[in-house]
């Protein structure tokens, strides 16, 4: 928890979360800025450096030697590459700030530490998923389009979306079965005041 000031009221209530928590949602943030920047300046580089990758391994992508069959095949896959890097970026900007806010959540709402920690990981977890459009455009340079877009899918994003969605609906759940949140914060202007020195008889 975070240190405040007599009278924030909104301290109060919000607690923050674990810093190691905070640092992954903030670097998931600056990846998504950083890769929307890089593609956006380099993007004729980063085409020409998939087809470069593609034609080193011809195998993997079933490149045949005819020019027709195989600039479609290339096309293909270079347009996948650029869709997990534009997925990344996109991704990766907005599912930063939803786990900041949710972990903000569990650090105020929940009270069991157990508990807590559990969503936590899932919620990390979940935060790194545009990281598996990273996987993916990396995986169809390596194993061909529908390979590697099968192998990222089934062992990066969908343990890890999976992971997103379970955090989010159990703290949904919590959120629901908890007393009304967030508590009204004590009123001070309301609160008895202390009198110096010993309380004096009404007959004083």
């Amino acid at each position: 928890m975070t240190n405040h000031a007599t009278g924030d009221t909104v301290a109060d209530v919000v607690n923050r979360p674990p810093l190691g928590v905070v640092l992954v949602a903030v670097a998931v943030i600056a990846l998504g800025e950083a890769s929307g920047a890089v593609i956006g300046a380099v993007r004729p580089a980063v085409a020409r450096w998939a087809a470069a990758r593609i034609a080193e391994r011809p195998q993997a992508h079933g490149l045949t030697g005819s020019a027709e069959y195989d600039d479609e095949v290339r096309d293909r896959a270079v347009f996948a590459t650029e869709a997990g890097l534009s997925f990344l970026h996109t991704h990766a900007e907005g599912l930063g700030l939803v786990a900041f806010f949710a972990t903000t959540l569990v650090a105020s709402v929940v009270g069991r530490r157990r508990v807590r920690a559990v969503l936590y990981a899932l919620l990390v977890a979940g935060a790194l998923f545009p990281v598996g459009y990273l996987v993916y455009a990396l995986a169809v340079l390596q194993w061909g389009r529908e390979t590697g877009i099968e192998l990222a899918e089934t062992w990066v994003l969908t343990p890890l979306g999976t992971a997103a969605i379970v955090g989010l609906l159990g703290l949904a759940c919590l959120m629901w079965g908890a007393p009304t949140w967030p508590p009204t914060p004590p009123n001070r202007s309301e609160a008895p005041r202390r009198s110096r020195g010993a309380p004096r008889s009404p007959d004083a």
